[in-house]
């Protein structure tokens, strides 16, 4: 599964998010969720989405476009709207 994360680290959406995160699952943080990249122990791989108004930090996690995040969702399946 997918995770699109956009919350903040103090979000109460974390708790829900936690409920259902599992081994294998890949992570792609935007907006808020930048802050808990770099917080969230991954479980599989993780992303950042490009975002042309953030300028994302480098070498914490692999940069993609929204193309690249259709892929992801075309080849692992469902995927799951945090915010």
């Amino acid at each position: 599964m997918i995770h699109l994360i956009g919350f903040s680290p103090d979000s109460p959406q974390r708790q829900s998010f936690d409920a259902l995160y599992q081994e294998g699952d890949i992570c792609v943080f935007t907006d808020a969720g930048l802050l808990v990249a770099s917080r969230l122990s991954l479980k599989g791989d993780g992303y950042l989405l490009q975002h042309p108004a953030l300028a994302l930090p480098t070498g914490v996690l692999p940069v993609i476009d929204h193309a690249q995040l259709l892929e992801l969702v075309a080849e692992h399946g469902p995927c799951t709207s945090w915010y």
